[in-house]
């Protein structure tokens, strides 16, 4: 846990930044973007998960609260942005985090709709990038 309290600050700084960049840009703009959300994923997956099922251990804990919107909205940001930050190969111990964090009971009984979420976020997409454009 001691190893990710090091990173939390970049990875938050960089937060605000760039880790929503892939989904509100295009282009050349976007390549960029995911290719700086790929390190934060990384120094999340090396620094933050190490060989644990959680952030802290063996149990779900404050960390992975704080990250749960990984779990849960990644993919769809992915879907209605139209990259792949997550490959099927890349980020082995951050994917299977995932899937760790969505099996947690009151996770999974909390998420909303992929269809539903997919829909809002491609709508916030274009609206955020005609909103720039102008």
């Amino acid at each position: 846990m001691t190893a990710i309290l090091f990173y939390v600050p970049k990875v938050i700084i960089s937060y605000n930044n760039n880790l929503f960049g892939f989904c509100i840009t295009a282009g050349q703009e976007q390549v960029k973007a995911t290719e700086e959300v790929k390190e934060l994923l990384g120094i999340l997956e090396e620094h933050g998960l190490g060989e644990k099922k959680f952030f802290g251990g063996s149990d779900i804990g404050l960390a992975d609260l704080a990250f749960g919107w990984i779990a849960c909205l990644l993919e769809i940001l992915q879907e209605a942005a139209g990259v792949k930050v997550l490959e099927a190969d890349s980020f082995p111990r951050l994917q299977a985090w995932i899937k760790n964090f969505n099996e947690i009971p009151a996770i999974k009984e909390s998420l909303r709709d992929h269809n539903e979420l997919l829909t809002y976020f491609k709508w916030r997409r274009e609206h955020l990038m005609s909103s720039a454009a102008s």
